[in-house]
């Protein structure tokens, strides 16, 4: 094997960067996703396969447990909580390392001989982490340079900048998470020796971003509040994705105001650009760099010289080309500072130079064998190969291969020829513009905690009156419940709806509204939001409609609709009420003021209707309903339309299919399921324009019809058809629009309703006459689990289960939690309840001795 190639690698906090250096001196830097810079991030996978970089950045938002960031700063903590499993740091390390290791042998057809870098305080126990790592990642011994003394061998070496013997440098390495800062001297024989170090853990370049943010924002919320409402606190996969469009816009921004004096940010849903200024960018930027320049005057106090006797200040780290930094430096320490154009590069090529001079270096470990309470799982990892051995990978005592790759996401274990063919690389241009503690508390599917035990919030609110047996329901929405019921009265109208709000957190009553209205005619039609609140009484037997709404606020009657239509939907915090007259549908916001209406030609009438479903749903179900803001209708002439609520303006309309096939709308798409004589079709269409994009064949008995469509997924929907003889239990038929097919059934046995938790599906299934319960997961196996009670969904990661509504009176049961791991917690045995309703940490009850909050986790 040739010995005059040497890599250099400078596994950063942040960032990773890698440099090859040929025979001839020349220097190559590695490139990864077509950039030289990787993210030194780390994800690992439920089969146990540690993904990297901007692949390991892109599956963070799926499961931001099981992501690190900055695994480099975990190095005390001698191991990481990935998921459910714990790994050692250095199986991250070994990760990252065998990723550069792969590129390398792309690069030159073998693995060279390495260099890598690490912090100057750093001590000899880490160090030995980073040869254990580069070990288990197949690298012979390598050697070890401090970060500053590369970057310093850089600077006079590459740059030709003159230090002379007992000259002192300082070296301000600026990155996305931390600023490290070091003084060095040079001795007679051309090495550097580090007189002091420090720096700031917390100052990086994100925190630049997050202070651009929130000046944007403060933009942004004042002329579109609701938008700015959904970036600073997104629900759900499509919010989630805008926020971080926004951090890009903005890192992006300020990338640019290194170059130019304006740069535009785009943001999410408005139209209208706004714009950046490097005058603002200055303004922000001068109380963070007030601290970095108190930090490097305070190190530079520590070895006694003053900043005159300093032959240089070296910027490196991606954070410090903002022109900013430089100025102020400038302006504090009264010298001017070197920074490159790509100052992320210098600390890796420099590490490679300072190997032909003098400089002290770590000298190379003997390959140690990983402790045993320390050994990893599958890191899924092919193994090294160079031109006359192979250097297997450890993956600790777990041999089996890892999983069959995600499209596009994973990376394809196999084994490297002795000849290496470059396969080429594909360009990934995403890049997560937050941090893992943002992620942890954004992610719509995380598995939170539950409580030992159910406990009350405040004392019960007695009711007024005596509950008769017509009226009893509880909406629970945030931090308020609205509760619903009925007494006797002693006019002839023989009822008076009652309805109160009470606060879930304290469990106090906001408002008792008493008798909002008189008379029968009360249907179970309840609609809360955060905004809305909106019920319907039946005023004359099957021709007019009274919808009352009141004020959350006060508990006030708002407004009063007369309709010829008995149906309405929530979406947000709009009412949809129809058909009108069979033909027609008008839309209400929570003052019970008309926004938009529409009606069908006089001779055609609506046969089915309902809302366009959103996956922020899925991740609040509890606070969330319904729909995009789109409604879908199939009218009497076979014709399907799609309306925007707000406009009452028609997207599309198209005649697809009839009025006797099963419609649903789901994340951007109306599914049709068309019975044939042998089974059916799953006919897909575009909301936009009503194009067909996918026609399915199901196979089924052909005496077997398609009964119902419901969402079980961000990208799934599942097409159920009745057994025979049954009324209520389905073979269910799971299909992906993002595979475009049909990727499990549910027929092994007699299902009831399946639902999705988070991104697992939530199954009821029959066992004789009594009805279980199932998790599955991504792959359609079973979680451990096999649960008697139903449960409904709370949040993107739990579900709760409560004594039901009985219409004969009070109701007893148990209330458990139910984790999507399959967890279950016990919270109340025998609770007596009239009605309940959950949010994402209350149940809110109407009990026999009145209003009840219990809580079931902290906020």
């Amino acid at each position: 094997m040739p010995a005059d190639y040497l890599l250099s690698v400078d596994l950063g906090t942040s960032h990773t960067v890698a440099v090859v250096v040929w025979p001839d001196g020349r220097t190559r830097p590695l490139l990864f996703d077509g950039s030289p810079v990787m993210p030194s991030a780390v994800f690992l996978d439920p089969a146990g396969t540690l993904h990297t970089g901007r692949d390991a950045e892109r599956l963070a938002l799926t499961a931001p447990e099981r992501f690190e960031p900055n695994p480099k700063q975990r190095i005390s903590d001698r191991t990481i909580l990935l998921g459910d499993r714990e790994l050692p740091v250095t199986a991250a390390f070994a990760a990252i390392l065998s990723r550069v290791a792969r590129t390398a042998i792309e690069a030159v057809g073998h693995l060279p001989n390495a260099v890598l870098t690490c912090p100057a305080a750093w001590s000899e126990q880490r160090r030995a982490a980073l040869h254990d790592a580069a070990a288990q990642a197949g690298y012979r011994p390598v050697k070890i340079i401090t970060e500053p003394v590369a970057a310093a061998h850089y600077y006079t070496s590459r740059l030709s900048h003159q230090v002379g013997a007992g000259q002192p440098l300082a070296v301000f390495d600026f990155g996305g998470g931390t600023l490290d800062i070091a003084v060095l001297e040079r001795c007679p024989d051309g090495s550097f020796g580090v007189l002091a170090d420090g720096g700031l853990p917390d100052l990086g370049g994100l925190d630049f971003d997050a202070a651009l943010v929130a000046h944007i924002g403060a933009t942004v919320k004042q002329r579109e509040p609701e938008i700015w409402k959904r970036l600073e606190n997104p629900n759900g996969a499509s919010e989630l994705r805008n926020r971080r469009e926004l951090w890009e816009e903005v890192r992006a921004a300020k990338e640019m105001l290194s170059r130019s004096s304006v740069a535009p940010v785009t943001v999410p849903d408005m139209a209208q650009s706004l714009h950046l200024t490097r005058g603002e960018l200055d303004q922000i930027s001068r109380p963070l760099l007030a601290r970095a320049i108190a930090e490097t005057q305070r190190v530079l106090g520590l070895t006694g010289r003053r900043p005159e006797q300093l032959a240089g200040l070296f910027l490196v780290g991606g954070s410090s080309r903002m022109p900013m930094v430089s100025k102020m430096l400038h302006e504090g320490l009264g010298i001017a500072p070197t920074v490159l154009e790509q100052p992320e590069l210098p600390v890796s090529e420099g590490a490679a130079l300072a190997l032909t001079s003098s400089a002290p270096v770590t000298p190379p470990a003997p390959m140690p064998s990983p402790p045993p309470q320390l050994t990893a799982p599958s890191l899924g990892l092919p193994p090294v190969t160079g031109s006359d051995q192979t250097v297997q990978l450890r993956r600790g005592d777990d041999r089996t291969p890892p999983s069959p790759p995600r499209r596009g996401t994973e990376y394809k274990a196999r084994r490297i020829p002795p000849k290496w063919i470059a396969i080429g690389v594909t360009a990934i241009v995403l890049v997560a513009a937050i941090t893992l503690g943002a992620w942890w508390f954004l992610n719509p599917y995380k598995q939170r905690p539950f409580a030992e035990e159910l406990r009350e919030v405040g004392s019960a609110e007695a009711l007024d009156g005596e509950v008769d047996d017509g009226i009893y329901e509880v909406r629970s929405v945030g931090d308020r419940s609205a509760m619903f019921y009925t007494t006797s009265s002693s006019d002839a109208s023989g009822q008076e709806l009652h309805v109160r709000a009470v606060d879930n957190r304290s469990g106090e009553l906001l408002w008792d509204g008493e008798q909002v209205l008189p008379g029968a005619g009360w249907n179970n039609a309840y609609f809360v939001s955060e905004e809305l609140i909106a019920f319907s009484q039946e005023v004359e037997a099957g021709g007019e409609y009274r919808f009352v709404f009141l004020d959350w606020e006060t508990g006030e009657v708002r407004n009063t609709v007369t309709s010829a239509a008995r149906d309405a939907a929530r979406s947000g915090d709009l009412l949809v009420v129809g058909p009108l007259g069979g033909s027609g549908f008008e839309v209400y916001d929570a003052a019970g003021e008309q926004v938009s209406s529409w009606s069908f030609e006089s001779d055609v009438t609506v046969a089915q209707w309902s809302l366009v479903g959103t996956p922020d749903d899925i991740a609040h179900p509890t606070e969330l309903a319904n729909g995009d803001g789109r409604l879908w209708a199939v009218t009497s002439n076979n014709v399907s339309h799609v309306y925007d609520l707000e406009s009452g303006e028609a997207v599309a309309s198209k005649e697809i299919e009839t009025v006797d096939d099963v419609y649903y709308a789901w994340n951007g798409f109306l599914y049709v399921a068309v019975d044939k004589e042998t089974g059916y079709d799953l006919n897909v269409y575009d909301v936009e324009d009503l194009s067909q994009v996918q026609n399915i064949e199901i196979e089924v008995d052909g005496t077997i019809a398609p009964e119902a469509i419901t969402v079980c997924g961000e990208t799934l929907v599942c097409v159920g058809d009745l057994v025979p003889e049954q009324t209520d239990a389905y073979q269910w038929h799971v299909y992906d629009a993002d595979k475009e097919k049909i990727v499990h059934d549910f027929d092994d046995r007699e299902y009831g309703w399946i639902e999705p938790l988070g991104n697992r599906i939530l199954a009821e299934y029959f066992a004789g006459d009594d009805i279980r319960t199932q998790i599955y997961n991504q792959n359609f196996k079973t979680v451990n689990n096999n649960l008697e009670e139903t449960f409904d969904p709370i949040d993107g990661g739990s579900a709760l289960t409560w004594p039901g509504r009985s219409t004969f009176g009070t109701a007893v049961g148990n209330v458990s939690g139910l984790g999507r791991d399959g967890s279950v917690v016990d919270l109340r045995i025998d609770l007596e309840v009239l009605a309940c309703d959950a949010s994402e940490t209350r149940l809110a009850c109407l009990t026999p001795a009145g209003s009840q909050i219990y809580s079931f986790r902290d906020e």
